[in-house]
């Protein structure tokens, strides 16, 4: 008879409404704390994806850097490099220097203000 006691007083726990509140108050708990994992791992596989196409431009870059290196290393590529910074030329050659004139240069304007009280307080004399 105790044990049937026993048994019914545990049921009378299990089933109240405030077993039931606590329950769902934990499930809260434990929904918040799953909720917070996951947007850290949707920001986390943002940023992985990023971070991977930065490493792709990096090592485009480091492939490009690593070959103008190579070509540096060469007479040829020496050569090419004096030539284009400082304009150089070696013993017997001769440089041209070609100016377009479709596209002049732009003509400096006056540095007189052209406002209307300046004209009208600064009259040509």
């Amino acid at each position: 008879m105790q044990e049937f006691q026993k048994k019914k007083r545990m049921r009378k726990i299990l089933y109240s409404p405030l077993t039931g509140i606590f329950l769902l108050f934990i499930f809260t708990i434990f929904l918040v704390g799953v909720w917070g994992v996951y947007t850290k791992s949707e920001l986390s596989l943002k940023n992985l994806e990023r971070e991977r196409k930065e490493l792709e431009k990096l090592t485009a870059r480091e492939a490009i850097l690593a070959s103008s290196i190579d070509f540096l290393k060469t007479e040829q590529g020496i050569e090419d490099e004096i030539r284009s910074k400082f304009r150089a030329v070696k013993d017997g050659e001769r440089v041209a220097v070609i100016i377009d004139n479709q596209n002049p240069l732009p003509v400096a304007t006056s540095t007189q203000p052209s406002s209307f009280w300046y004209k009208i307080f600064h009259w040509p004399q």
